[in-house]
Order: C-alpha cells, then sequence, then structure tokens
C-alpha cells in the first residue's frame, strides 16, 4: 500500500506521520503528479484537482483524508460510486474559529476596528458606544465542535449562548438548542447571530430577507460558515438600512471578493479573507485525526472519525 501526501508539512509534521505509519508516502505538495500516478495509491491526504481524473481510471484508491473542512466542492457521485471513504478535518480548526469569532464580537464591543481606522488617519477619537459582552445573547446556528468551541469561551465572558441544528438535539455547553424550522423565530432573541454552518442544498442562501428582518436592530452577523448559505444582497441591504447594527465576515459568495462589492466600503463591516481557520496547530489537529483513523484502516475497520455523509453532504 501506498499514501500520497498533497498538504505542505513542515519537518517535524513529516516526522509526526512518519510515527503513525510505516507505509512509503509520496509528498506531492510541490509537484503535480498524472492522475495514473494517483490511481496507484491506496490512501491519500489532502486533496488536489487532479484526483478528479484519477477517479475516472482504474485506481486503487480507498481512503481519502482530508486537510480541509468544507467538502461541497467534491465530485460526490464518482467518489461514492467508486466507495471510497472520504474523512474530513472537521474540529481541527475549531478552536481558532471561536477564538477569531470572540475577538470580533470584542472588536465591534470595544471599537477596536474604528481606532485602527483612526490611527491609520492620525486622529485620536473616543467612541461614544463602547460597550461589553457582558450578559449578551448568542445564537450559533450549528452546533458542531465549532459551535461547542465557541460556546466554552463565551462562559468566561458571561455570554448566554443557544444554538439552532437539523433537530433540536442538545449539544454541549450550549444551553438551549432549537431545530432549523425556528430559525428565523428565535433570530430577534439574540444580540450576537453566528452562522458556522456547511454548505449543502438545505443551507443554501439559508439568511435571507426574511432572517435579517427577523433579527434586532443592534444585533450583529457574523459568519464563519459559508458564503453561499448567506443572500449577499439580502445582507448588504439589511446593513446599509441598518436592520442589523453590523456583520464580521469570513466568508463570501464569490471568493475573492470582487472589488466593486459594496461591503468593501460598509463601515460597519469587518471583512476577513476567509482566514477564520488558518493556524499553526491545525496540521497537527489534522494528523491526530488521520492517526486515529489509520489505526482503524490497517485493523480493516472502515475508517470512523470524521466521515463523510455522502447523503448529508458532509
Amino acid at each position: 500500500m501506498k499514501i500520497a501526501v498533497f498538504p505542505t508539512l513542515t519537518a517535524q509534521e513529516h516526522q509526526i506521520l512518519q510515527s503513525i505509519t510505516d507505509l512509503p508516502y509520496t509528498d506531492f505538495s510541490t509537484q503535480t503528479p498524472s492522475a495514473e500516478c494517483i490511481a496507484e495509491h491506496d490512501i491519500i491526504l489532502g486533496w488536489h484537482p487532479i484526483i478528479n481524473e484519477a477517479l475516472t481510471l482504474s485506481h486503487q484508491i480507498k481512503w481519502i483524508q482530508l486537510f480541509m473542512v468544507g467538502v461541497d466542492n467534491l465530485p460526490f457521485d464518482l467518489l461514492e460510486e467508486a466507495g471510497i471513504v472520504v474523512t474530513t478535518a472537521k474540529g481541527a480548526n475549531a478552536p481558532t474559529i471561536a477564538q477569531q469569532t470572540i475577538g470580533c464580537m470584542i472588536a465591534f464591543a470595544r471599537q477596536l476596528h474604528t481606532s485602527r481606522d483612526q490611527q491609520l488617519k492620525s486622529q485620536w477619537f473616543v467612541p461614544t458606544d463602547l460597550t461589553e459582552l457582558t450578559g449578551k445573547r448568542a445564537l450559533t446556528v450549528g452546533t458542531g465542535e465549532i459551535g461547542q468551541a465557541f460556546a466554552k469561551l463565551a462562559v468566561a465572558f458571561d455570554i448566554t449562548v443557544d444554538g439552532i441544528n437539523r433537530t433540536g438535539h442538545d449539544a454541549p455547553g450550549i444551553q438551549n438548542c432549537y431545530p432549523i424550522e425556528e430559525l428565523s423565530e428565535r433570530l430577534g432573541h439574540y444580540d450576537y447571530v453566528i452562522n458556522n454552518l456547511p454548505y449543502t442544498p438545505a443551507t443554501d442562501k439559508l439568511f435571507g430577507v426574511e432572517q435579517f428582518e427577523a433579527m434586532q436592530n443592534e444585533a450583529i452577523f457574523i459568519n464563519m460558515g459559508r458564503g453561499k448559505s448567506v443572500d449577499e444582497q439580502a445582507l448588504i441591504h439589511a446593513l446599509d438600512t441598518q436592520q442589523i447594527k453590523a456583520a464580521a465576515l469570513d466568508v463570501f459568495e464569490v471568493e475573492p471578493l470582487p472589488a466593486d462589492s459594496p461591503l468593501w466600503h460598509l463601515k460597519n463591516v469587518i471583512i476577513m479573507p476567509h482566514r477564520a481557520g488558518i493556524s499553526d496547530f491545525y496540521h497537527q489537529r489534522i494528523l491526530n485525526i488521520f492517526a486515529d483513523n489509520y489505526r482503524e484502516f490497517i485493523q480493516g475497520v472502515v475508517p470512523s472519525h470524521n466521515r463523510l455523509d455522502y447523503r448529508k453532504g458532509y
């Protein structure tokens, strides 16, 4: 059996990988192999467009351990037809995204972003609407590992965190959970609404005109999930007309965000270039996931940690 590795790993991370498996592996991070070459490997770490072509050939691929959480760009039909097990990096970015979410909330509460703007103009300016996170209410739409990591941090700031998920089932650290059907009904109760959902057909433009109208005028919308789950024009209108107070956006319908997007010029928006999940801890956490799955794989058991459900789309 052979392993193909696509992510760029540090020397230390290569040592960790070597400690997990004694199978031969090839580092393709600096080269683009042929589809025929990739088809000869049993395990793939990471993703590359050439895999699409390899899947159309006679191949040995049995398992793909992704180094990403989002899977909406994968060729589900080819993967499922070939019976390939796909495991994701779900959870590896949860602490990072949770911390960035808290950072955005603090930035708005303490007006750190406007202070930076004034600094660049050499202007001494004290905002008049400074507040705290103390006693605020937040709704995490998506109660998986990211939502739970956020709720864990929020405790330190005396923030109450409720959640929305598919069925309304309980989630660790989250006070009250409601089914997705109650989203619009619940939105008006919160100071912060945080989108942590993956993109699927069911979440396409989930946040639209109705949802932004349902939010409080003082609400802040934070999108750490997927850009396509938000109707961007509806969001721009809500921000421009002060239906909601502000937004912090890490993801967008089109990326990079086009230069002519009105979002760039809205003073009540913090724009981040899809970087919330980036961290120097990220690869280490994924290699830990790979290690757990690899132990199952060599024992003839289907890798189960973060296994992609083709029916659900995540």
